[in-house]
């Protein structure tokens, strides 16, 4: 555990986080006054009521963690006051199959309790049209394409970087970024990436320094406008 002045320490990232890192999440991207809209549109032509729109909001926030969490072999999160206020997670080290499959499992479970929510509500506004494909998945087609693009099969990546609103205007993503940089050092890397959008901060990674390797259009309804890779030195 590493203290500061202000207050914010950092520890390893567990299993028993799954809930402080979904709520950082959805607070970023699953709700009204948000940061992007990653699934902003599908909940609000949903027909949800209040409850339902939140419960939504929280599976699809945690099926998502629960993806980021899947590729993930190492993680850093930041407490203030004992509550988890920042989070980073990365892919690239070292890997374990059972935990993979665990995270899997978890967002499963959450993609499909989220279907059926939806399906209900649907059913009960009588909407026959089918909701639009998930903004994640066009997400992460688009990674795909760029890390090709790029040439980046073998260098290790930044998956997923929240700072709460509590913890804003401390430089608390800089500090994250940098353990991550660490870490990547010490296992021998030279480089790393990392995929924005126009929904996020982008403008953060430019102001650190970091390069746009490549880009994409976001290709379905309610997805960002582009898609960024950026690339930075260890």
């Amino acid at each position: 555990m590493d203290d500061m002045t202000d207050g914010i320490t950092f520890e390893r990232v567990t299993r028993t986080d799954l809930d402080d890192i979904v709520g950082l999440a959805q607070a970023a991207w699953y709700s009204p006054d948000g940061l992007g809209d990653l699934a902003a549109g599908t909940l609000d032509k949903a027909g949800l009521d209040g409850d339902e729109r939140e419960a939504a909001a929280r599976l699809l926030a945690t099926d998502e963690v629960a993806s980021y969490l899947a590729e993930s072999t190492w993680g850093m999160k930041a407490l203030l006051d004992g509550q988890v206020v920042g989070i980073i997670l990365t892919q690239g080290t070292h890997a374990s199959a059972e935990a993979s499959a665990y995270w899997e499992g978890v967002g499963q479970q959450a993609r499909e309790a989220a279907e059926r929510l939806l399906a209900r509500a649907r059913e009960r506004e009588e909407r026959a049209t089918e909701p639009s494909e998930p903004v994640y998945l066009d997400e992460a087609r688009a990674t795909d394409e760029m890390r090709a693009e790029a040439g980046l099969a073998n260098q290790p990546r930044v998956l997923l970087l929240v700072v709460g609103e509590a913890a804003r205007g401390h430089g608390l993503g800089r500090r994250l970024l940098a353990r991550a940089r660490d870490h990547f050092s010490r296992h021998g890397a030279e480089r790393y990436w990392l995929v924005t959008d126009t929904d996020c901060d982008w403008p953060f990674y430019e102001h650190l320094g970091l390069e746009r390797l490549a880009e994409r259009t976001g290709a379905v309804a309610d997805a960002p406008e582009r898609y960024f890779v950026y690339g930075g030195r260890a």
